[in-house]
């Protein structure tokens, strides 16, 4: 009996770290609608944060910002945040962003998708509680014009998921508050399993 004991403990000590060293196996995917068309000189960026609490998230000018996306000229390229710098620099990075194939735009150019694995958003090994987005969209001088919520200036803008209770969120934002091909109107974030 003791060697019972002992040796089913062992196999849930076994399927526990297992468990744990499998890699999260989920991929967040952010859609978003222009009210006009993309711009080939335009920076559109999807903006990924994992912080902790309601009020803290990737901010328009790049504060919390932990991965994004851009889309450039028709391109997308995927960058890891190493250090903030305020406007008008924005980023310092220990290297530029990379290429990246898992985004597209829309046949009418009136929007685009981009998908990251949730292991980029990992807090000490462990999966996020919260993914947090922003959409940030700049002119060919990188001039912000506009990004969730109010505008460039909105700190809190940011769409939260809680992936603890929600794998699909809807985003609504205002028309009009920026030029046509830089006018971010809504979209989608969704966790799935590919």
């Amino acid at each position: 009996m003791r060697r019972f004991v002992v040796l089913v403990a062992v196999l849930a000590g076994s399927a526990a770290l297992a468990a744990a060293a499998v890699p999260d196996p989920r991929w967040v995917a952010v859609s978003v609608s222009l009210e006009g068309t993309v711009q080939p000189e335009g920076h559109y960026y999807v903006a990924f944060g994992n912080q902790e609490g309601f009020l803290r998230g990737p901010e328009p000018d790049g504060e919390g910002w932990v991965v994004y996306v851009l889309l450039h000229r028709d391109r997308f390229y995927l960058g890891t945040v190493t250090s903030f710098d305020p406007p008008p620099r924005l980023f310092r990075f220990a290297r530029p962003p990379e290429p990246y194939s898992r985004g597209n735009v829309g046949r009418d150019r009136r929007g685009w998708q981009v998908e990251i694995p949730l292991a980029l958003l990992a807090v000490d090994g462990r999966p996020p509680r919260w993914v947090k987005v922003n959409v940030v969209t700049a002119d060919g001088e990188r001039r912000f014009l506009d990004a969730l919520g109010r505008g460039f200036e909105d700190r809190v803008g940011f769409v939260t998921l809680d992936l603890q209770r929600e794998v699909y969120r809807t985003f609504a934002d205002d028309r009009g508050d920026a030029p046509m091909g830089y006018d971010v109107v809504g979209g989608t974030v969704t966790v799935r399993v590919p």
